[in-house]
């Protein structure tokens, strides 16, 4: 996104507001805080994606989800990099 943009500065703020430092603990483990997970509806079991500089954690069952839109979009992301 530009810095021209008027959006930038907000979605700067929105991402900065919920985000967190997070800690590993003893065992090397990043421990998710309740909080975040139940907002993410992670519960037994987590999905951990790659995104060359950062990772992200989903439930499974939205990670499918996402994957689903993902494979939609892939076309015409391809294309944006011709």
């Amino acid at each position: 996104m530009p810095s021209s943009d008027p959006k930038k500065p907000l979605l700067k703020r929105q991402i900065g507001t919920n985000s967190i430092q997070a800690k590993l603990d003893s065992a090397g483990r990043i421990t998710i805080p309740e909080e975040m997970a139940a907002a993410a509806d992670i519960k037994n079991q987590a999905v951990l994606v790659g995104m060359i500089d950062k990772f992200e954690i989903w439930s499974p069952e939205r990670h499918k989800a996402m994957e689903v839109m993902d494979s939609v979009l892939l076309q015409e992301a391809l294309q944006m990099m011709e």
